[in-house]
């Protein structure tokens, strides 16, 4: 729809005041309080509560001001477009990932991508997890593919797949002696209680699927004594491969992990525990239809492993 002077709603929504906001817009007080009855009538709801004061927007008020939002966001994204069109500039699509999920996900993806949109320019950029929501919150990227952050104020979220999580350790491992599982056929852990003195590999327990495992941990009172921290799944899994600990292996990363040979993978818990996967972007973004023919390609990947929602 048409909004003629969407400046002048913004204005009065920042001052929380027609008179300070006629004032910073050298308007007058009647001419604007004019206006925003005018735009209330047209849309047959009241947009701000004049009870309080400040004034506050009402439900209806906070839906036409993130409309506002978008749409504002969506005119400059219009007129960026245009312009790279015309000075002849590639289009870019700009991607965050984790190191390890680019390692995983892009060499399946990014091929038939490019045979889609072979024009676009694609720019990565390899984060820690924490630092991709901040990156996408930012607006420097136009969406991450990571789990779902823990602080979604400025970002919104697409579910993409929830994958079961692997417990892996070394076939030899004392542990392990007579337990049959791999990842084609792979068990329950029986206990997890065994592994309390034994190394485990974590990443920061912050993140979401530590926050995960620490609860299954909790439910069947058990105290890792030994948590190795790392922010890298490849160090994970590279030191469950020696022989050093336990590690955690996201479902999708099975295919290009090396060393499958020496490692036994056990599910956890019934039914298994799974994390999901999401593509992240800023509220109210925009997504080209380049991004979102790369997210329908992720999610397309994605979908052999994708497990029943929690």
């Amino acid at each position: 729809m048409f909004v003629k002077n969407p400046e002048y709603f913004r204005a009065i929504v920042k001052e929380r005041s027609i008179s300070k906001a006629a004032e910073r817009l050298y308007l007058s007080q009647p001419y604007l309080s004019q206006y925003l009855a005018k735009l209330e009538n047209s849309l047959g709801v009241v947009l701000l509560d004049r009870s309080h004061t400040p004034l506050r927007l009402t439900a209806a008020g906070e839906v036409f001001h993130a409309y506002l939002e978008r749409q504002g966001y969506l005119d400059r994204q219009l007129v960026s477009d245009l312009e790279e069109l015309k000075d002849q500039k590639r289009p870019i699509l700009h991607i965050g990932v984790s190191p390890w999920r680019g390692s995983i996900l892009l060499p399946d993806v990014l091929p038939q991508f490019t045979g889609q949109y072979p024009d676009v320019q694609v720019v990565l950029h390899e984060a820690p997890v924490p630092e991709l929501g901040e990156l996408a919150a930012a607006n420097r990227i136009d969406f991450c593919v990571m789990q779902i952050p823990n602080d979604l104020t400025e970002l919104t979220y697409e579910v993409v797949m929830r994958e079961r999580i692997f417990l892996v350790g070394h076939r030899d491992h004392p542990l392990l002696q007579g337990m049959d599982s791999t990842i084609g056929r792979a068990k329950p852990f029986p206990d997890l209680r065994l592994l309390e003195r034994e190394r485990v590999v974590m990443l920061p327990a912050d993140w979401r699927l530590s926050r995960l495992l620490h609860n299954t941990f909790s439910v069947h009172n058990v105290e890792p004594q030994n948590i190795l921290v790392t922010t890298n799944t490849t160090t994970a899994i590279n030191l469950a491969a020696e022989n050093m600990a336990f590690a955690f292996l996201q479902e999708s990363g099975v295919a290009r992990t090396p060393y499958l040979d020496r490692l036994a993978c056990f599910t956890l818990g019934e039914p298994p525990l799974t994390c999901p996967v999401a593509v992240v972007y800023k509220k109210n973004g925009f997504l080209s239809p380049a991004a979102r023919a790369f997210i329908d390609l992720t999610r397309a990947f994605y979908s052999r492993y994708d497990q029943p929602g929690e």
